[in-house]
């Protein structure tokens, strides 16, 4: 019987969460957790909540800040008028959401510069439905179009790879005897980090900035991204470098309220990284199962 496996990245296509899971409780709980009247945040709408970990979070049913200290409508629905306390910016959200549509384009253009990559990760997974948090580090390469590699250091022996054909999934600190197969779509894009999440994305978002922190150090702009579909996440979060627009941090709201936080450290591009890396071949005696 195959092993559900909680800690599976953010970033590989949904497929290959499906495949191990992704974090998702059983259905009968998610079922009887979900109030019957639950639909996705709609295009506009603040995200119910954004992956735990982090004093940045939003809380249930909060709406993102606004760049420009703009204010919340006055009780009953109806805005206080402009120039008595309590009144509104009413430009602030439009501005707000020009001011990520521009950086999100600048994010595409660096990313579109990029054709290999190594960073360090850490990642924590927050699953309200089973009361859980999980944790989880190590290294992160990529060289596209094809090529992804994901080794952990903890929990150490854990590895995720993308030879250019399949993604191999081998989790030991769960399962010596157990490998999980699933194919690479047409033409690589599944492992491509930036093209999943961040291509087109000013037609695939609604996108706020939500205001400026900093990460490693790095002054960042802080984005709230709401799918403009339906997709396997309610929402994103991401903190963007101001100096080379790379993501640094990534925070993902599932469907089912599970959330994920990733950030990623000590960044390189652009150097070589050989087929060698990205091989795997499945240890004496386990059982590969094919998704």
């Amino acid at each position: 019987m195959m092993k559900k496996h909680a800690r599976t990245f953010l970033l590989l296509p949904l497929a290959a969460l499906a495949a191990c899971g992704g974090g998702d409780a059983p259905e009968k709980e998610k079922a009887a957790a979900r109030p019957a009247s639950q639909a996705p945040a709609r295009p506009g709408e603040a995200p119910a909540a954004v992956a735990a970990g982090g004093d940045t979070a939003l809380g249930a049913g909060q709406a993102p800040a606004v760049a420009g200290g703009g204010q919340a409508a006055a009780p009953g629905g109806a805005a206080a008028p402009a120039g008595q306390p309590g009144a509104p910016a009413a430009a602030a959200p439009a501005q707000s959401e020009d001011r990520a549509a521009e950086i999100l384009t600048r994010v595409e253009r660096a990313a579109g510069g990029i054709r290999s990559m190594e960073a360090d990760f850490s990642q924590t997974l927050t699953i309200p439905l089973l009361n859980q948090t999980q944790r989880s580090a190590g290294k992160l390469y990529q060289r596209k179009p094809d090529r992804f590699l994901m080794r952990f250091s903890d929990p150490a022996g854990d590895v995720i790879v993308a030879d250019g054909r399949h993604f191999w999934m081998y989790y030991p600190s769960t399962d010596r005897d157990q490998v999980i197969r699933t194919g690479i779509a047409a033409g690589g894009q599944a492992v491509d980090l930036h093209q999943q999440f961040l291509a087109n994305a000013n037609q695939r978002f609604v996108a706020t900035l939500a205001g400026e922190e900093t990460v490693g150090g790095q002054p960042v702009w802080v984005l709230n991204l709401v799918p403009r579909q339906r997709t396997g996440y309610r929402s994103l979060r991401i903190w963007v470098d101001k100096d080379d627009h790379m993501v640094r941090r990534f925070e993902m709201t599932e469907e089912n309220d599970s959330g994920r936080r990733v950030e990623l450290r000590n960044v390189r591009t652009n150097h070589s990284l050989s087929d060698a890396l990205f091989s795997f071949t499945p240890p004496a005696g386990a059982q590969v199962i094919d998704q």
